[in-house]
């Protein structure tokens, strides 16, 4: 039986959750346009790497290059990595390089022990990169023609280390927008833009899309060698650049990059099972109590007081219309589509069951397997370093 107190502490519990994440997400800004800045123009731009990890993108490659090639960026390389690909991944990236120097083309042919094949493409970009600025991103991100210059700049004007972009996601049906929609939103419960890049940050972000790093401070920290086994790289290059006392910085880029994450909402649960469970410290105890609150909590305060009689009803239409205008003003400034906001226990519970498939698929296997090559579940355990909170940075 469940009582009225277990269906009002379910609405308090949201309602609270939704209050302490407004907060952090209206703090997010978005890439400034590069007249907004104070350095306008300039003879001489600093050289930015852009490194490139491909396995099996044929689909993606040639277009993602095409519009790197288009941008308006002076002193520019791009070293892309053809990770073991079976398709014709690297006829693309050797055709785009002949036509232009500025793709420099690595070709990995065997994979090392102990390392993750992204993170190790990632690595040998990195060993080939001579930029004052390195740029880690995917094969299937495109940029606006200004992206980089306003990037580069904003990073000087604000004399930031390690800058992380958030795309526009292309919209891929109602289920996945609706769950990337609130996955995105509950992130922020847990990251605060406006402690990124300070001493007291316990949560620093990093966005596999763009990850904009100072190249001194990359070939400092070599950071690829310790996250060599870490599924949440991006994130993990964030806490690794701020443990080595780099200023962060998480934006909106607003219509500077955007990509189409997955095309649906079946691809997203097959996408999400190598990091979902990782999220959760691959632990079945955490990962079961936090898909079962994701997933629960929803139904608790919503839709169960229909099923009785009292005034729960009345509290659960107050606390769901509070949640949605809380979700609608902090991020009608960041291209999320309104529609799909007073959907949002829908998108936690699609939220939830993603979790749990990736606890039962990686337990049941082991591990995860990844684009052809399974990675053991005791070894990805026992080189995590993406545990948020981290300890507080020491400041001398």
């Amino acid at each position: 039986m469940i009582t009225t107190a277990a269906i009002v502490f379910a609405q308090l519990v949201i309602l609270g959750v939704w209050l302490r994440t407004a907060i952090h997400a209206s703090a997010l800004q978005v890439l400034p346009c590069a007249k907004s800045l104070a350095i306008r123009h300039r003879k001489k731009w600093p050289r930015l790497s852009i490194l490139v990890p491909a396995l099996n993108e044929g689909k993606t490659i040639r277009a993602a290059l095409t519009t790197l090639l288009a941008v308006d960026y002076p002193d520019l390389e791009i070293i892309c990595v053809n990770d073991r690909s079976s398709d014709d991944t690297g006829a693309v990236i050797a055709q785009l390089a002949a036509q232009d120097m500025r793709i420099k083309a690595i070709n990995v042919s065997e994979l090392p022990n102990g390392w993750l094949g992204k993170v190790h493409a990632l690595d040998q970009a990195l060993n080939a990169a001579t930029g004052e600025f390195v740029l880690c991103t995917d094969a299937d991100v495109h940029f606006s023609q200004d992206a980089l210059k306003r990037a580069v700049m904003m990073m000087e004007h604000r004399h930031i280390d390690h800058l992380s972009l958030l795309p526009e996601i292309t919209s891929a049906g109602f289920l996945f927008d609706t769950a990337l929609a609130q996955a995105g939103w509950v992130l922020f419960y847990f990251i605060n833009p406006a402690s990124i890049g300070t001493d007291s940050c316990r949560a620093p972000m990093g966005v596999g899309a763009f990850n904009l790093v100072r190249g001194d401070l990359m070939r400092r920290i070599q950071p690829f060698k310790t996250l060599r086994m870490e599924v949440i790289d991006d994130i993990g290059l964030a806490i690794v650049c701020h443990q080595a006392g780099g200023k962060g910085a998480l934006m909106g880029g607003g219509p500077a990059i955007s990509l189409e994450y997955y095309a649906g909402y079946g691809e997203m649960l097959k996408g999400l099972e190598k990091n979902a469970f990782a999220l959760s410290r691959y632990s079945l105890v955490r990962a079961s109590a936090e898909n079962m609150f994701v997933i629960a909590t929803p139904l608790l305060a919503f839709v169960w007081p229909f099923f009785r009689s009292d005034w729960t009803i009345a509290s659960g239409i107050a606390v769901y219309l509070i949640s949605c205008l809380l979700e609608f003003r902090s991020l009608q400034n960041h291209g999320v589509n309104p529609a799909l906001i007073p959907a949002f226990p829908m998108g936690m519970m699609l939220c939830g069951i993603a979790g749990v498939r990736s606890m039962v698929q990686t337990l049941r296997r082991g591990g995860i397997n990844w684009r052809g090559t399974t990675y053991p579940l005791d070894e990805l355990r026992r080189m995590q370093i993406t545990k948020l909170p981290i300890p507080k940075r020491n400041v001398k």
